[in-house]
C-alpha cells in the first residue's frame, strides 16, 4: 500500500479566504499590532538590508528568516499591515538603489537681498503676504503629518504619535490666533473710525451753530488735512 503524502494545513484570513503564502512554524494566527510594535523597527532594518543586497527576496523568505533570528518571539503581521510597510519601504529602497538624492530647497517667501547682495527692507504688505504664505505652508505640513500618521500609525510608538499630534495642534492654534487677532484689530479699527467720525461730525454741527472753540477748530482743520492727504495718496 502506497504511503500517503501529508497535506499542508490550510489557513484562512479574516474574510474566510485561503492564505496565499506559507510561513514556517505558523499556527494560523496573525499578530496584533500591539504584540509586535517593538519588533517593527528591527524588521524594517532587516528588510532594508536584505532587499538592498538582493531585491528578489520574497515576503515568505523575509518573514521566515526574521523569525529565525528573533526566536522564541514570533513575527507574523497581517497582510494589510505588511503591505502598507512595503509600499513605503520599497519606494525608499528604490531611491537608495538608484542613488537618488533630494536637491536642496531654497525657496524665499520674501526677498531680502538684491542682485548685488545688498539687504532689502520688506514693506508691511510684503511681510503680511509672507506671513500668510508661511501659515498656509505650515497648515499643509501639519495636514500631511496628520494624514501620514493615520496611514502609517503602526510605524510609530505612542510617544512619537503624541508629539506629532501636539505639533499639528500647535500649528492650528497659531494660525487661528493670527486670524482672530487680525479680525479683532479690524473690529477695533472700525469702532475707532466710527467714534472719530461721530466726534468730528459733532464739531462740524457745533461750528455751524457758532459754538466751536478755537482749539476744536484747529483739531477740525488738522483732521480734514489728514483726510485730504490720504485721498491724494490713494490716487497717486
Amino acid at each position: 500500500m502506497a504511503e500517503e503524502t501529508p497535506q499542508k494545513k490550510e489557513y484562512l484570513n479574516s474574510q474566510g479566504k485561503k492564505l496565499g503564502c506559507w510561513y514556517k512554524n505558523f499556527d494560523g494566527k496573525f499578530n496584533k499590532l500591539a504584540e509586535i510594535r517593538d519588533l517593527i523597527p528591527k524588521f524594517k532594518d532587516f528588510y532594508y538590508s536584505k532587499k538592498l543586497e538582493d531585491p528578489n527576496w520574497s515576503s515568505v523568505k523575509l518573514i521566515d528568516s526574521f523569525n529565525a533570528i528573533i526566536t522564541p518571539q514570533r513575527f507574523f503581521p497581517t497582510s494589510d499591515m505588511y503591505n502598507r510597510w512595503r509600499k513605503h519601504w520599497d519606494d525608499d529602497i528604490a531611491q537608495k538603489t538608484l542613488g537618488m538624492k533630494l536637491s536642496k530647497i531654497d525657496e524665499k517667501i520674501i526677498v531680502t537681498r538684491n542682485e548685488r547682495n545688498e539687504l532689502l527692507v520688506p514693506n508691511e504688505n510684503q511681510l503680511e503676504q509672507g506671513a500668510k504664505t508661511l501659515a498656509g505652508e505650515l497648515m499643509n505640513d501639519a495636514m500631511n503629518i496628520l494624514k501620514n500618521d493615520q496611514v502609517k500609525e503602526e510605524l510609530y510608538d505612542d510617544e512619537i504619535i503624541v508629539k506629532r499630534r501636539h505639533y499639528v495642534l500647535n500649528v492650528f492654534n497659531f494660525v487661528m490666533r493670527a486670524v482672530h487677532t487680525k479680525q479683532a484689530l479690524a473690529i477695533k479699527s472700525q469702532t475707532e473710525h466710527r467714534e472719530t467720525t461721530g466726534f468730528l461730525m459733532d464739531i462740524v454741527r457745533r461750528s455751524t451753530a457758532g459754538k466751536i472753540t478755537p482749539e476744536e477748530m484747529v483739531l477740525l482743520k488738522q483732521s480734514f488735512g489728514r483726510t485730504n492727504e490720504q485721498l491724494l495718496g490713494q490716487h497717486t
